[in-house]
């Protein structure tokens, strides 16, 4: 019952792209939908990174983003 209710709780990992880097440590990325977050770790201002609850996990792909509506 605890491993379902730490996996109902674990934020999801989003790929965001590096708007800025911040001198404490932190960079503000950015989503595709247009979601700004700071974020605890490094990265290079255009670079996608994978991010997850506030920190940066590395760098992610760079692969275009499609929508599909079902």
């Amino acid at each position: 019952m605890l491993k379902q209710l730490q996996t109902a709780l674990v934020l999801p990992r989003m790929i965001m792209t590096v708007a800025v880097v911040n001198a404490d440590g932190t960079v503000t990325a950015s989503s595709a939908s247009g979601h700004t977050i700071r974020a605890i770790g490094s990265g290079t201002v255009g670079d996608h990174i994978y991010v997850q609850d506030g920190r940066v996990l590395g760098t992610a792909p760079d692969l275009p983003f499609v929508e599909i509506d079902v």
